[in-house]
């Protein structure tokens, strides 16, 4: 079963910031990447990594709180943006949706796909636009760490 999924936007970004500001709490971004989804489009076809992407947002969606937002972040990248009191919660989350993912028997034209994903986790208390730009590029350099890093890990940024 598909699920709609929203492109989310700064606008989107600064009403979650409102919000925990309101409950005097943490905004935490966390920014997931899939893995290998390139080779999966060159060696299986676009088709494929569509159908990745489709499932790996369905296995997200999910897995996350409802009261956390989330969606499709400039092109392939997906991001999840929760309002939090510590990072310890931010890092668990993370590393929970980084296992689902690993563990989902995905399956394409009858042959088994392995997939994983790295996910950057940033967190703060941004309190304007500026400030919430730079916690979204705090998180996609996370990511880019865990990529680096190998991929199928969770890394954060302070």
């Amino acid at each position: 079963m598909d699920i709609e999924l929203q492109k989310l936007s700064y606008d989107d970004l600064a009403f979650e910031a409102d919000r925990a500001r309101r409950y005097e709490a943490h905004l935490s971004i966390l920014m997931v990447d899939i893995d290998g989804l390139g080779l999966i489009n060159e060696r299986l076809g676009k088709d494929a990594g569509d159908y990745v992407l489709g499932e790996v947002a369905n296995v997200l969606r999910s897995n996350t709180r409802k009261i956390d937002c989330f969606g499709s972040w400039e092109g392939k990248d997906f991001i999840l943006v929760s309002v939090d009191h510590n990072v310890f919660g931010s890092i668990a989350m993370a590393e929970k949706l980084k296992r689902v993912i690993a563990r989902h028997k995905f399956e394409w034209e009858g042959r088994p796909c392995k997939v994983t994903c790295s996910i950057g986790v940033a967190r703060g208390m941004p309190q304007n636009d500026t400030q919430i730009s730079q916690l979204v590029a705090t998180a996609k350099y996370a990511v880019a760490r865990a990529i680096s890093a190998g991929g199928n890990r969770v890394e954060y940024v302070d």
